[in-house]
């Protein structure tokens, strides 16, 4: 039994129109011109009413003879290409995390504004972007400070601060300790 809600072509049409993600996984249309086929959430340029055809499943859509859309990837079980770029971004955060942000070039390399990108940021991450590469920057010197027997002002120079007041206040406010108790401590669980 198909557990999916009927809907009759004004509503799925309405869904289209509206790029309503409520829809997604109810239907899927196909644009007779094109020969693609989409999720209702696409945010393509909507297609004239008379070009479009709906699917229940985009295996239909495939079936008829569409192909899925490159950008809400309808082929996909699952496609969030926010959290995508979000992912991609921390892997790279990772290897420049004792470089200073270059936000300019870290931007367009995943080609997205500066201003879009520090909100899908907050958004995906429940924190700034500064905030993580922080967060970043302390987990490496926590890892420096029990796995070697290097010098503070070098551990914070290693892990991208640029002062050591800099790197002392935001230890402390990440661990509760300062560089020096966290190092001489056997509990590193902070």
């Amino acid at each position: 039994m198909n557990n999916k809600k009927l809907l009759n072509e004004n509503e799925k049409w309405e869904g289209v129109i509206h790029c309503d993600k409520t829809y997604n996984n109810l239907f899927y249309y196909g644009v007779k011109t094109t020969g693609i086929f989409c999720r209702p959430s696409c945010k393509a340029k909507t297609p004239l009413r008379k070009n479009i055809i709906f699917f229940n499943s985009a295996d239909d859509a495939l079936v008829g003879g569409f192909r899925p859309c490159k950008r809400c990837r309808p082929d996909m079980l699952i496609y969030e290409p926010e959290a995508d770029l979000i992912d991609k971004a921390k892997e790279m955060l990772q290897q420049v995390y004792d470089k200073p942000l270059d936000l300019n070039s870290l931007t367009k390399q995943l080609s997205i504004s500066q201003s879009h990108f520090a909100r899908l940021f907050k958004q995906n991450s429940g924190v700034t972007l500064k905030q993580y590469m922080i967060s970043i920057r302390i987990i490496k010197a926590c890892d420096l400070l029990r796995k070697t027997d290097v010098g503070i002002l070098e551990i914070a120079h290693r892990t991208g601060f640029l002062s050591i007041s800099n790197f002392y206040k935001n230890f402390k406010e990440q661990t509760g300790l300062t560089p020096k108790e966290y190092g001489k401590t056997g509990d590193h669980t902070s």
